[in-house]
């Protein structure tokens, strides 16, 4: 059974990296992912409006609560797997892992366990750290809901629970769209719909092209089309040096809309709805 609380006034909850202050019923505080899936199907099932909440280092508000409840992913960190494909070393983190715990983790990885042959002895050879420069009490979850640092190359795959509280693990190359036609399983659900009709690199908010894979829809999404639970990230020796992004959260209104035209961002509430049909995560500006 998952954990409710009714939230007090000056809660951590109603804040994040901004100068915005929030309000919010309750917060959810699920310890593992079963709890927040069914705390997601409660909120679903009462059409009450959520805001996911991670270590609250945005500065945009994107963790600030506009009323609803929140779910606070605090209890759901950790690494605990080592792995290795093509592409490198690769370690796969829960949502609220800090980046700090990441890199403590990338150096003394004794309790990991090992997806493939070889791997951690592999990892134990050198000294690793996340791969891109950021805040160290940022999460996992956090960096890719907004590709901070421009995160997105380093994601191998993601998990991702929608709002129906139904589930999906999708992995780089696995789902790719036809075109502008995107088509992917996900637990009991069978989604196809047609992607927006703007270009984008990705640099704010989803990518967006043809034939594009659908790892990059979440990625820089800001959390509107579903919540990231786990991650596989490629480690570096060294990170990338840290690149100012353009955080959407609750601040910057229309700039979708200013920035690909004045139907992206009724694109992007069309596709929400197929994901997101009640519409229950408080979602900010991104398609506002």
């Amino acid at each position: 059974m998952f954990v409710r609380e009714k939230i007090s006034e000056g809660s951590v909850y109603f804040r994040d990296g901004s100068d915005m202050k929030g309000n919010a019923r309750n917060v959810i505080l699920p310890y593992e992912e079963s709890e927040l899936r069914e705390g997601i199907r409660y909120s679903n099932k009462g059409n009450t409006k959520i805001t996911v909440s991670g270590n609250r280092t945005g500065s945009a508000g994107g963790a600030v609560p506009n009323g609803g409840d929140v779910i606070s992913m605090e209890h759901l960190s950790g690494v605990t797997a080592v792995g290795k494909d093509e592409n490198g070393l690769y370690l796969t983190a829960l949502a609220c892992t800090s980046v700090k715990e990441f890199d403590e983790t990338a150096t003394d990885s004794e309790d990991l366990t090992e997806i493939n042959e070889g791997a951690l002895s592999e990892f134990n050879s050198g000294r690793y750290c996340f791969p891109v420069s950021v805040d160290e009490k940022s999460s996992v979850g956090g960096c890719i809901a907004s590709n901070r640092s421009f995160i997105r190359k380093y994601v191998r795959r993601i998990k991702v629970v929608f709002t129906d509280s139904t589930y999906m693990s999708v992995t780089r190359g696995e789902f790719k769209a036809d075109g502008r036609r995107m088509t992917f399983p996900a637990g009991r659900n069978y989604f196809s719909f047609q992607l927006p009709s703007y270009t984008s690199d990705g640099e704010v908010g989803p990518k967006i092209e043809d034939d594009m894979d659908l790892i990059d829809l979440f990625i820089g999404s800001e959390g509107i089309f579903g919540i990231i639970t786990e991650a596989d990230i490629y480690v570096s020796r060294e990170p990338a040096p840290a690149v100012d992004i353009i955080e959407l959260g609750k601040v910057n209104n229309d700039y979708i809309s200013n920035t690909y035209g004045k139907t992206a961002a009724d694109d992007l509430k069309r596709v929400k709805k197929v994901l997101d049909a009640n519409y229950i995560l408080n979602i900010g500006n991104l398609v506002v």
